[in-house]
C-alpha cells in the first residue's frame, strides 16, 4: 500500500483497523476507513486476514513503452510464478514486461500479492506477441530461455535486448520460437537432478546475467 501510495495509481479508499492505523499512520498521507477484524476476514481471501487493504483502479491498456531491457511471457499461467517475475523485474530495473493474451491476469489478487508492490513500477502489457515480435525495431536481439542452447554464462547481451520466457510445462511455443534469434539454456551442474527449473527461479538467473 505505501508503494501504491508513491504510485500513479489511483486509489478509491484505504481500509484499516485502528490497531494498524495507529501503528503506521505516520506513513499514510490518505484518508482511512476504520474497519474491525471480522469485517477484515471478511474482505481477505487469505486464511490469514491482512488489517489493511486498499481499493484501486485498474489500469487501462497504455501504448507500450519500451526500456532497453524486456522481458516477453508467453502463456505463464501461475499467479506466483508471474507475481515473482514482476518482483524480479523490478529488482533488476528491467521497467517492461510485454505478455502473451493468454498468460495468468496481472490483477489476479495473488499475482499482485506475489509482486510485493513491484507491479506499481514494472510496465506490464499484454498483446498479440506474433504481431509485437514482428514490428519489433531491429535494435532488439530476441533471446529465448530452452533445455539447449547457448549456456547463460557466455552469452554476451546485446545492448537492446528482449528476452522470452516459456510456459511452466511446455516452454515457448512452436509459434513464438521461429522469433527466437539466439536460443541460450542455464547449464544444469547435476545431470542426475529434476529436469527443469521453475519458471520464475530461471527468469530471476536469467535477470542477473542480463544486467551485471
Amino acid at each position: 500500500i505505501i508503494e501504491l501510495l508513491k504510485s500513479n495509481y489511483v486509489i478509491k479508499n484505504i481500509y484499516a483497523t485502528s490497531d494498524w492505523y495507529e501503528k503506521h499512520k505516520h506513513l499514510i498521507d490518505y484518508s482511512v476507513t476504520l474497519v474491525s477484524h471480522k469485517e477484515c476476514e471478511r474482505i481477505s481471501s487469505l486464511q490469514t486476514s491482512p488489517e489493511v487493504f486498499a481499493l484501486v483502479e485498474m489500469k487501462q491498456s497504455e501504448k507500450i513503452i519500451l526500456s532497453d531491457k524486456i522481458l516477453i511471457i508467453d502463456d505463464i499461467k501461475d499467479t506466483g510464478n508471474f507475481g515473482t517475475i514482476i518482483r524480479t523485474a523490478d529488482w533488476f530495473g528491467i521497467k517492461t514486461v510485454i505478455c502473451s493474451e493468454q498468460s495468468v491476469e496481472l490483477y489476479n489478487p495473488k499475482t499482485i500479492q506475489a509482486t510485493m508492490g513491484s507491479f506499481t513500477r514494472v510496465n506490464v502489457h499484454y498483446t498479440d506477441l506474433k504481431v509485437f515480435l514482428q514490428t519489433l525495431s531491429d535494435d532488439y536481439v530476441i533471446y529465448g530461455t530452452f533445455m539447449e542452447g547457448v549456456a547463460l554464462h557466455k552469452v554476451a547481451f546485446a545492448p537492446k535486448t528482449a528476452v522470452i520466457i516459456g510456459n511452466e510445462s511446455r516452454g515457448i511455443s512452436s509459434e513464438i520460437d521461429k522469433f527466437v534469434q539466439e536460443k541460450i539454456c542455464i547449464s544444469k551442474k547435476n545431470k542426475e537432478s529434476v529436469d527443469s527449473l521453475n519458471a520464475a527461479i530461471a527468469t530471476a538467473i536469467v535477470c542477473y546475467e542480463l544486467t551485471k
